[in-house]
């Protein structure tokens, strides 16, 4: 309850102040000043007051680490402006704190404040005659910011240099927010019911993780949780808590409509705990930009938004909230750690959340793609080339479709994609989305892996309508891997491995590692016969593979084994265990190559058993494979 001896003041930039004692529970004197405040008297309104029970509503309140409090509250009036123009006329009013008491700050020229206005007793006529209308000012933003909780993860990543084992494991600090409660319904589920309490944070906070606490702002308590859905391509993941009284306090913060993205300049909060600390920090900025933009956590493109809040290790996973609405708009996921980039943080977009949520309904959240390789169509002369009318035909060309991709045998070199489900795309490659101009991309990534999606394409001049179903993207090197083991084969003393940004990463910059797998990362794309580029990692030197060093063979490609080509590892696991395993089979073969220059390593095949466990004992290996494979038959008998 509100004291009855409690008074408070409301400013306007001329310094007007009026002073009301809510014992009286009028609020008379207070918006009497209302007309001579940002243009208002010049306006003609009028104000007029109720009770204080009916007219001021304290719906309560919560301090943020500046100690600004705020409260929302309605102030009825009497003005011939109208809802809009009554909104336009008091922007610029703001109550301070005093004694205790809440700030409520009024939005400038805000849109979304204008919304605010209710018509209570009509509308204004064409006489001008007065209308009633009462001013709902900002909802209490902070009222749901104690749903913020701060993450502790333990987590062991694997080492892939060596892959049969892993890192020391070491303790990471990150925050997230409480989206539902048990026994509610889950954004996203069309209403489905969850039996735990769940918290939304980012997929980078408990990549790798081993053990997971939960802890709310300001409490001593921690409570364990589990991963139960992660998508590492937008940063985005679920922390699943069991236990049943821990959040019954807690009101879960209620997120944005699916297509909702914040306007530049947006004032919005993003809360987390950086630097571990135990009470939720809150810092405030605007948004910058709003653009697809490439994940650092995965390496993929997608749509994010750029604010100027900062964005500290601590922060990830953090909600980033609307401070006019009070919704959760986006988690903060990424900063610049380059010293000449300030103030720049990244938020993945409410869009986003509800496509990952409402893909964890469907049972498979991934990021789907067309598989394409595009060029851009701003040269006037190569739009003509390709028979593209001036005016009428924009889009983009198709220079290679990837093997294994949706548009395979749908879509062909050389077609020019004019429409995507229906948007049209611009020579840039950019199309109109959530009123915004966005690049392609983010129009493919809204649909889900299964979809169909119609395209208008051209080819040889003539305009077809044509129709692919959305897959996952395949990637000739893969990256952005957690949560898995890396795939390994041991034969001979030879280590071989596919290659993964992940390995690459391993020379701490990819300009330190060895070009010609920088290039295969970066240039190369998956074919029929080559699916995952498969190198020779190591040579653990023994008697069975003497003459062969690290020197002359290390980190070559492996593309054939007796003649046949290798498409993958598990390809090459294969042709190894026929080749040993054949009666007649005296050596088996490997060509190694970078490019056109083709190498060969000659193994024994009846010294391969023999040598494979005094291998794993010298340099203390516990398995000649790693568990993606079956074991070999010409390894159980040695083994037992």
């Amino acid at each position: 309850m509100i004291s009855p001896t409690h008074t408070t003041s409301l400013a306007h930039p001329a310094n007007t102040m009026a002073t009301v004692r809510s014992s009286q529970f009028c609020v008379r004197k207070l918006v009497a000043q209302l007309p001579m405040m940002a243009g208002c008297e010049a306006a003609g309104l009028r104000a007029r007051t109720q009770p204080w029970d009916r007219n001021f509503e304290r719906l309560g309140r919560l301090e943020t680490n500046g100690n600004l409090k705020y409260s929302p509250m309605r102030v009825r009036a009497t003005t011939s402006l109208g809802s809009g123009g009554l909104a336009r006329a008091l922007s610029g009013v703001r109550m301070p704190a005093s004694s205790g008491w809440e700030r409520a700050q009024l939005q400038k020229s805000r849109p979304s404040f204008a919304a605010q206005a209710v018509a209570q007793d009509g509308a204004v006529d064409a006489d001008g005659e007065e209308s009633t209308d009462e001013i709902e000012f900002l909802p209490d933003v902070l009222a749901g910011y104690n749903a913020a909780v701060k993450i502790l993860v333990t987590e062991q990543s694997p080492d892939w240099i060596n892959p049969w084992q892993t890192r020391t494991a070491h303790r990471r600090m990150g925050s997230g927010v409480l989206i539902a409660r048990k026994g509610e319904p889950m954004p996203g589920s069309n209403g489905d019911i969850t039996d735990t309490h769940i918290v939304l944070t980012a997929a980078h906070v408990i990549a790798n993780s081993t053990f997971i606490q939960v802890q709310l702002s300001d409490s001593p308590d921690r409570h364990m949780g589990r991963v139960c859905a992660v998508l590492h391509e937008c940063d985005l993941a679920l922390i699943a808590i069991d236990e049943d009284n821990s959040f019954e306090d807690v009101t879960p913060m209620s997120l944005a409509k699916p297509g909702t993205l914040p306007s530049l300049r947006d004032k919005v909060h993003v809360l987390g705990f950086p630097v571990g600390g135990d009470e939720v920090s809150i810092t405030e900025g605007v948004v910058s930009r709003v653009e697809v933009q490439t994940y650092s956590h995965s390496h993929t493109r997608a749509l994010a938004v750029t604010v100027d809040a900062a964005v500290n290790s601590g922060n990830s996973g953090g909600p980033v909230v609307s401070t006019v609405t009070g919704e959760l708009i986006g988690i903060a996921f990424q900063g610049y750690a380059g010293s000449h980039v300030e103030n720049q943080g990244h938020m993945v977009p409410v869009p986003l959340v509800h496509h990952f949520l409402e893909g964890v309904a469907r049972g498979n959240p991934r990021l789907p793609s067309l598989g394409v390789h595009l060029q851009l169509l701003q040269s006037p002369v190569l739009r003509r080339s390709l028979k593209m009318r001036e005016g009428e035909h924009t889009g983009v060309l198709i220079s290679r479709v990837d093997t294994g991709a949706s548009s395979r045998g749908v879509l062909f070199p050389g077609d020019v994609v004019m429409r995507i489900d229906g948007l049209p795309i611009a020579n840039d490659g950019s199309c109109v989305l959530y009123h915004r101009r966005l690049a392609l991309i983010s129009n493919v990534q809204r649909r889900f892996v299964g979809d169909k999606v119609p395209l208008q394409i051209l080819r040889n001049g003539e305009e077809m309508e044509v129709e692919i179903t959305l897959a996952p993207p395949s990637l000739l090197v893969p990256r952005g891997q957690y949560d898995v083991r890396p795939p390994f084969l041991l034969v001979g003393g030879l280590l071989f491995q596919p290659l993964s940004l992940e390995f690459l990463q391993s020379w701490g910059d990819l300009k330190d590692a060895p070009v010609h797998l920088v290039e295969e990362y970066y240039s190369s794309a998956v074919e029929e016969e080559r699916r995952e580029v498969v190198c020779l990692t190591q040579v653990l030197q023994d008697e069975v593979n003497l003459g062969y060093f690290w020197e002359s063979i290390g980190l070559e490609v492996v593309t054939h084994v007796n003649d046949q080509p290798v498409a993958s590892i598990q390809r090459l696991v294969e042709l190894l265990d026929d080749a040993i395993n054949a009666a007649d089979q005296e050596f088996v073969t490997l060509k190694l190559g970078r490019g056109r220059v083709p190498q060969c390593v000659v193994l024994e095949v009846a010294k391969l058993a023999e040598a494979d466990l005094r291998i794993r004992t010298r340099y203390n290996i516990p398995k000649p494979r790693s568990d993606h494979f079956m074991p070999a038959k010409w390894l159980e008998e040695l083994d037992a």
